[in-house]
């Protein structure tokens, strides 16, 4: 079972391995094998690092000096960059430091290709052989992803108005935006009225936000269609700020303006706001139609 966030995934494995003796069908040592896995994207470089921990627990008899092997693969626009690890002995009950470690790095096959490109579907996996000086048989075994689940996506898009640059997610996780209400009262308070009063999609539980990056729709479109009960001039120092958000689909034009709420806020809450929005979509690559969250912090 694999959990974790955006751009981390990670696990437990174990494994219990015995030693038979084929002619008399008698257990000659027994060993329970732990893997530790933490699974790295990274968003800002078209990369993929997966870091393995190993140790062998209640080791008895021939089952001493039990070693393990590995290679890597990927599946999917991707390629393993690492070299395999020769068979080396597990450490038995081992301490905070005593794991032994291997590290394999992935990437997506984005080099040479033009801005606005994407790649889903990359599966890095790791075979695994488990081998004994007692006994010639290996035990193999192969460690994989839930595509479905930790499907990972590498881009080279631009996200947030920064120039385009690679970087990897895993895409099936959807990212909570959190506005603490402390900081932006005026803001949150616009993402709370329209999703307790207008029935607004986006907070945790509820259905996703989704990502809009087309200019004319989000600025010409959503953003009048929201704002327009706020004619110009405004009062100084206040700007109009709407929920959902004029950079999603569920904006007041692409999507139903029943469900929108906006008001004035102080201008410099609705530019802070904004930052931090655009942060959110840098830093989770949230790009074209990707689901997110939106929940205020009291």
């Amino acid at each position: 079972m694999w959990g974790g966030d955006r751009l981390t995934a990670c696990s437990l494995w174990s494994w219990n391995y015995q030693l038979i003796n084929p002619e008399t069908g008698t257990v000659g040592g027994r060993a329970t094998i732990y893997v530790w896995n933490l699974l790295q994207t990274h968003n800002a470089k078209n990369q993929v690092i997966w870091k393995q921990w190993f140790g062998a627990f209640d080791v008895t008899n021939l089952a001493k000096g039990t070693t393990v092997s590995a290679t890597t693969g990927c599946d999917g626009p991707c390629d393993p960059y690492s070299q395999p690890v020769a068979p080396r002995a597990l450490p038995t009950d081992p301490g905070e430091e005593g794991w032994l470690f291997a590290s394999f790095e992935f990437a997506g096959r984005l080099s040479g290709v033009p801005a606005n490109t994407w790649k889903s579907g990359i599966q890095p996996y790791t075979d695994l052989a488990f081998g004994n000086p007692n006994t010639p048989a290996l035990v193999e075994d192969q460690m994989w992803l839930d595509p479905e689940e930790w499907d990972i996506r590498c881009d080279y898009l631009s996200a947030g108005g920064d120039a385009p640059h690679y970087g990897c997610v895993f895409k099936e996780v959807w990212p909570v935006h959190v506005v603490v209400w402390a900081e932006l009262p005026g803001h949150a308070e616009v993402i709370t009225a329209a999703q307790n009063h207008r029935d607004a999609p986006g907070a945790p539980g509820d259905e996703p936000l989704t990502r809009l990056m087309d200019e004319t729709l989000k600025k010409k479109k959503n953003g009048q269609e929201a704002c327009e009960m706020w004619p110009s001039p405004r009062p100084p120092g206040e700007e109009c700020d709407e929920y959902p958000f004029r950079s999603t689909w569920q904006g007041a034009y692409t999507g139903d303006p029943e469900h929108t709420f906006s008001d004035l806020i102080p201008e410099s809450e609705n530019q802070d706001g904004g930052e931090q929005l655009s942060w959110f979509y840098r830093y989770h690559r949230i790009i074209e139609k990707d689901p997110f969250y939106v929940e205020v912090e009291t």
